[in-house]
């Protein structure tokens, strides 16, 4: 897909009947522990086709150098979990603080403003300015031609169906990086959005992304770059106020793919940032649309492991890896158990998006107390839901 150019009525009567034999078949009669949205860990190697967490056994799957120019890049676990939300002000400049040297006070990253130097995803740090050596977390790993990066996930990325733009638009993996828009200006930390505009380029640093089953492969080249389209926009901004909402963007929730640099920087960023239409940004990985080793198109139900390089040299980041439900968010329907579109109208597919989530351990069943656990629970009140119809 071309984005531009790119600069450095159901009938309630069958439901216990279907419902319940898939659900049951599944569960061999065990509560499953599932995991959250984002990737889970680095995988250092492979040995007899087991994914290996540390370095020194088997064949190297995560390796160096990476950024070698700049310390703050260099950990590769800086790509595990969701990214940061805030980052210092290198507009404001270096000084002294307790127990070291800083830059300036900690403010938000948007899309137009890139993480860079030492981050935090706590709103808490906001104006805060402390020193280097406080536990602020890397902003992610920076990749040369020389390096790459492998992360899995605990749970499957499974492949959505194109849902024709009402949520997904079949989007499966979301990649987060360090790209921005270019503004006019230097974008200082109290900007407006809605004056502040965009260029018409995009400064990214396209990275290879690869997708894969097993550790030991094969392995299967996404149709999109990372670190590209779309910048991370983890806030939600106020037009009519002009200022940041302090809540934020859906981290689950791609942007619409067909969007174009050149529809997203013909205005403000706040015009960009409704275009995203409440998403937190990242490139979108369509499971559909992946080329084989031979170069031929492929597809792939279901991955696990996420390969990173820099083939180009480009001198890319990666700052995070989601992925996204089959669904809209948790919540969003007209009850537990509207889990798939058409919100409001509880028919098979969600019944379908139920037990498919729950065969394989997503967080979209996870509807019942205790947390991140799917046990009886989440069949009970995903039963009594349905039954009960939307009000």
């Amino acid at each position: 897909m071309d984005h531009g150019p790119v600069l450095p009525a159901r009938s309630h009567s069958c439901v216990r009947t279907i419902l319940f034999p898939a659900i049951l078949l599944s569960t061999s009669g065990h509560a499953s522990p599932i995991d959250g949205t984002w990737a889970d860990r680095v995988v250092y190697a492979v040995h007899e086709g087991q994914a290996i967490y540390e370095t020194g056994v088997g064949t190297p799957l995560t390796f160096g150098p990476f950024n070698p120019a700049n310390p703050l890049w260099q950990d590769p676990a800086a790509a595990i979990g969701p990214p940061n939300t805030i980052d210092y002000d290198d507009l404001i400049g270096f000084g002294p603080v307790p127990g070291g040297f800083a830059g300036g006070p900690m403010r938000r990253i948007h899309l137009a403003w890139p993480a860079w130097q030492w981050g935090s995803g706590n709103p808490d740090h906001l104006g805060d300015r402390p020193g280097w050596l406080d536990g602020r977390r890397q902003n992610g790993v920076g990749l040369t031609q020389a390096a790459q990066l492998v992360v899995e996930f605990d749970q499957p990325v499974s492949n959505n169906p194109d849902d024709g733009g009402a949520y997904h638009w079949g989007i499966d993996l979301i990649v987060h990086g360090n790209a921005s828009f270019a503004a006019t200006t230097a974008v200082a930390a109290d900007a407006n959005l809605n004056a502040l505009t965009l260029t018409g380029g995009l400064i990214a640093e396209p990275l290879e992304i690869v997708v894969a089953q097993s550790p030991s492969g094969p392995w299967f080249v996404a149709d999109v770059p990372g670190d590209a389209l779309f910048p991370t926009q983890p806030w939600a901004w106020d037009r009519a106020a002009g200022a940041w909402t302090g809540e934020p963007q859906d981290w689950s929730k791609p942007v619409d793919p067909s969007l174009t640099v050149a529809e997203l920087t013909a205005g403000s960023a706040a015009d960009a940032i409704d275009l995203y239409d409440g998403s937190a940004g990242g490139t979108g990985i369509d499971l559909e649309r992946l080329t084989d080793e031979t170069g031929n198109p492929a597809s792939l139900d279901w991955i696990r492991f996420v390969r990173v390089r820099d083939p180009a040299g480009n001198g890319g980041e990666i700052c995070a890896l989601a992925d996204v439900p089959a669904g809209p968010p948790p919540g969003s329907g007209c009850n537990a158990a509207d889990l798939a579109l058409p919100l409001g109208v509880l028919d098979l597919a969600d019944i379908g998006g139920f037990v498919g989530a729950f065969s394989i351990g997503d967080p979209l069943a996870d509807i019942a107390d205790p947390a991140g656990v799917l046990d009886l629970a989440d069949i009970a009140l995903f039963v009594d839901s349905f039954v009960g119809e939307c009000p």
